[in-house]
C-alpha cells in the first residue's frame, strides 16, 4: 500500500504530508462495485470526505461545504483535502461499508510510528503511557439528551451516560 511510504520520511509530521499521505492511502482502497451507469462518486472523494468530518470535528461538516460551494463557489473539502464531489452521508456510508480495516490500519501505525520516532508524541505522554483520542465519544454525550441510534452506558450514580 502507499501508505507505507510515510514511515519513510524524514520531514517533519505535518498536516499537509498527513493529508498527502492519507489521499495515498486513499487512492488504494478497492472500488468493490460492478461498474454501470450510476457511479457518480469516486471512492476517494467519499473516504476524504468522510476523514475530513473527522478531522474538524464538526457533525455538519459536509452539509456545510455543500452549502459554501453553492454560495461561494468554493470549499474547504476541495480546497483542503482535493475532494471532487462531495458525497452525501449515506452515498459515503454505501461506498466505504465494504473497505476492510486492514486497507487503513498501515496507515495508522506508520502515521503513529513516524510521529514516535520524531519525537511529536511526547507531549501526549501521561500516566505512564501514550494519550490519544481517537473519536469523539468522550466529547460529545449527555445524561438527557439521545437517540435511538445512541450508545449508552450506565454510571457509577445510576444514571445512564448517551454516547
Amino acid at each position: 500500500m502507499a501508505c507505507h511510504a510515510i514511515s519513510e520520511l524524514s520531514a517533519p509530521m505535518t498536516v499537509k504530508v498527513l493529508i498527502e499521505q492519507v489521499r495515498s492511502t486513499f487512492e488504494q482502497l478497492p472500488d468493490t462495485r460492478k461498474g454501470g451507469p450510476n457511479q457518480r462518486y469516486v471512492l476517494q472523494d467519499a473516504a476524504l470526505s468522510a476523514f475530513a468530518v473527522f478531522f474538524t470535528q464538526s457533525p455538519s461538516f459536509l452539509d456545510y461545504q455543500v452549502r459554501m460551494q453553492k454560495d461561494k463557489g468554493r470549499n474547504n473539502a476541495s480546497t483542503l483535502f482535493g475532494v471532487h464531489q462531495i458525497p452525501s452521508d449515506p452515498q459515503i456510508r454505501n461506498l466505504l461499508e465494504p473497505v476492510g480495516p486492514e486497507h487503513l490500519a498501515p496507515l495508522f501505525i506508520d502515521t503513529v510510528e513516524l510521529m514516535h520516532r520524531q519525537g511529536q508524541l511526547q507531549t501526549h505522554r501521561a500516566l505512564g503511557g501514550l494519550l490519544i483520542a481517537l473519536d469523539g465519544t468522550q466529547y460529545f454525550s449527555s445524561t438527557a439528551i439521545s437517540c435511538p441510534n445512541c450508545s449508552s452506558r450506565a454510571l457509577r450514580n445510576g444514571r445512564t451516560e448517551h454516547l
